[in-house]
């Protein structure tokens, strides 16, 4: 399987989400670009700060801006949410954030569970968790159509075959902990299978395999 090469739109230049000093957790002062209407993938290993971006930071924000639509009426029976520890959060858009624990072992559960979401910006978390290779393809179908509705996607996954599909990677590391919270790439597959990372060796492995 070859690396997908980014789709173009003409709304790119400016249609954008925009992270800029991002500090939840681990995260060193991350500054990011995400493009809309794609599918974007987070990488890394385990404790990257993967989830302080997209969940802690991305998703939080998008959730409080939610709440702050209300009447304040009905903002006072809501839990308060603090603003995340960034500096500039820029283009977010409602968000339905979907973890392991609401996605099923198969991909008829999972499929039923993110397109049952009608928010604009979709934040997945390992959605292909227990997932066979079958239902991995069908996953990718859903995705695809998910991003052809118009629709942004986030995913956090160290599946190859949804790495390779993806339209733009953020790779965080290169370690965890104290040793993680930086980007250590950004951009799409293609050029990510040509950097000195982790996740770059394990995708390019299974492209080659793929190719074979």
């Amino acid at each position: 399987m070859t690396a997908k090469q980014p789709r173009s739109h003409t709304a790119d230049v400016h249609d954008l989400i925009r992270v800029t000093g991002a500090r939840a957790n681990n995260l060193q002062n991350v500054s990011v670009e995400l493009p809309k209407r794609r599918l974007t993938v987070f990488t890394g290993v385990s404790g990257s700060g993967k989830s302080s971006l997209v969940f802690a930071t991305i998703a939080a924000e998008s959730q409080r801006l939610i709440n702050e639509t209300y009447s304040s009426f009905v903002q006072g029976f809501m839990p308060t949410l603090a603003r995340p520890d960034v500096d500039v959060l820029e283009g977010l858009t409602p968000a339905i954030v979907v973890d392991q624990e609401r996605m099923g072992a198969n991909a008829r559960s999972t499929v039923g569970t993110v397109t049952d979401a009608h928010a604009v910006l979709r934040v997945l978390d390992e959605p292909t968790s227990g997932l066979h290779l079958a239902d991995v393809e069908q996953l990718l179908g859903l995705l695809d159509q998910l991003v052809d509705s118009g629709k942004s996607v986030i995913v956090i996954e160290h599946h190859q075959a949804v790495m390779a599909h993806a339209d733009w990677i953020i790779d965080l590391g290169p370690g965890a902990g104290h040793e993680g919270g930086q980007v250590v790439f950004e951009g799409p597959p293609a050029e990510l299978v040509q950097a000195n990372t982790l996740t770059a060796r394990h995708l390019a492995d299974y492209v080659s395999a793929s190719d074979a």
